[in-house]
């Protein structure tokens, strides 16, 4: 039962990114982002393209073990149902190998990734007028988050583009602001906001890092109970995989 439902969702998935794949332009029409203008470049079919792939790569492999598992319990046959217990049980290394790097470099991920933010913000980061996809980006974080740059509003002040584009008087983008309406349109509740911030009227001493941090931590314990609970699904189907390998070869005798 549990490997036909396996099979099923990597049918599911395959499914859905071939139709994606394929033709993304009615999915689009399912699954736009946003209609905001600013957004349209993630709306792009190319970018659907690249996901969809992944899709494929992922449903496919699913597919396969669901596959592997329902014909090797249907067929008796060791062979498959071998082949299934060594996937699963390499999926299971792999989950446990990439948990324990995480642990032992959670550090160097930290600084990996304020250093691939700061670069972001300093090389591509733009005004609304001059944006590209690091700068929309940019914007949903901040506004959605409620943060401000890397580590707080200074940040902007190394953020090229965005130097050579902003209006004279702003110290930071209307985005670190609070803002009314759709947080996409950027309007700030106060229009002194972008080069007076204040507590008040603004997040501009509210680092992403931080804020990401914050996020990651409140869905750690969720995070947490679902690999438990996943790792614990995979060794029963280890273990049940060559329960009946062994019982098929007692039978055979």
């Amino acid at each position: 039962m549990m490997d036909a439902r396996v099979e099923a969702a990597g049918a599911a998935v395959l499914a859905l990114s071939i139709w994606l794949a394929v033709d993304n332009t009615s999915f689009l029409l399912l699954t736009r982002v946003s209609d905001n203008a600013s957004l349209e470049e993630f709306n792009h079919p190319s970018i659907m393209e690249q996901g969809a792939y992944v899709l494929i790569a992922a449903g496919g492999l699913v597919f396969l073990i669901g596959f592997l598992g329902c014909c090797g319990a249907a067929m008796e046959s060791r062979t498959l149902l071998t082949l299934y217990g060594l996937l699963i049980t390499v999926i299971f290394i792999l989950e446990g190998t990439a948990g324990a790097l995480a642990a032992v470099y959670k550090e160097e991920a930290k600084q990996e990734l304020q250093n691939f933010l700061k670069f972001s913000l300093r090389e591509y980061y733009s005004t609304p007028d001059q944006a590209n996809s690091m700068t929309v980006a940019w914007n949903v974080v901040m506004s959605k988050s409620e943060c401000c740059g890397v580590n707080n509003y200074t940040d902007f002040k190394l953020a090229t583009l965005w130097q050579a584009n902003k209006s004279s008087n702003a110290v930071m983008p209307e985005a670190c602001c609070k803002l009314q309406g759709d947080p996409l349109n950027l309007v700030p509740k106060d229009s002194f906001c972008p080069s007076q911030p204040t507590a008040e009227n603004s997040y501009y001493d509210k680092g992403c890092l931080a804020r990401l941090h914050e996020n990651t931590f409140y869905y750690l314990t969720p995070m947490l109970s679902v690999a438990i609970c996943l790792g614990t699904l995979q060794l029963i189907l280890i273990t049940l995989s060559f329960y009946m390998c062994r019982a098929i070869s007692k039978a055979l005798k």
